[in-house]
């Protein structure tokens, strides 16, 4: 990976953290100018890293006026997860039939590493695990067609997840991705496609209830 692609990488993961985080509000326009200060990156790397945002529906750039940072719409939560439900399950399938001894290993680590993140109620290790979980199922899977079609919608979750986490049960959410991680590990089939549908199944019982309250 050259400099100038490394860079770019660099300004997209931190424009999704910034993005997750809510630290750049929903529905606010930003100037370009705002935000290279903001990210400490110069003005190439960072619309490469719009662009990229641009398309999947976090930011909207709108000529002469700025970058606009999506508003998070709950009943579009919704129709995220139906998405993704078959996706998760597929990776899942795939990363449990792939996976190697180290990434078993490694699995098993961050099973314990977010028991702990949660007995300890750090959110920011949380999302942390969640979004390197996310990536180690990814390469585990094999399948890059799968994993480029999810992962801007598990950019969405977390997003989602930060702005109503007041709904959340994080205790019952991490036993569910403890499960899911241990199941990988196993190599069954079966019972990670089972544990990645329960996971799905949580969000949306998580969804529906930020949508009856508000």
């Amino acid at each position: 990976m050259n400099s100038k692609v490394l860079l770019s990488q660099k300004a997209y993961d931190k424009l999704e953290k910034m993005l997750v985080s809510l630290e750049l509000k929903p529905g606010h326009v930003y100037s370009e100018k705002e935000l290279t200060n903001i990210m400490g990156f110069g003005r190439t790397p960072l619309r490469e890293a719009l662009q990229r945002m641009s398309s999947i529906d976090l930011v909207e750039i709108i000529p002469r006026m700025g970058i606009k940072i999506s508003e998070i719409i709950l009943y579009r939560q919704l129709a995220i997860l139906e998405a993704r439900r078959p996706l998760d399950e597929l990776i899942a399938i795939c990363a449990s039939r792939r996976s190697t001894d180290e990434q078993k290993k490694k699995l098993i680590e961050m099973a314990e590493e977010m028991e702990k993140a949660v007995k300890e109620s750090d959110v920011k290790k949380y999302l942390r695990l969640d979004r390197a979980f996310d990536e180690l199922l990814d390469q585990a899977s094999r399948n890059k067609f799968a994993t480029r079609a999810l992962d801007p919608l598990h950019i969405h979750c977390r997003r989602f997840w930060v702005a109503y986490q007041r709904y959340d049960n994080m205790d019952q959410a991490a036993i569910l991705h403890e499960k899911l991680m241990r199941a990988v590990a196993t190599g069954n089939e079966e019972l990670s496609g089972k544990a990645a549908n329960e996971l799905v199944d949580y969000f949306v019982e998580f969804t529906r209830k930020a949508l009856d309250i508000n």
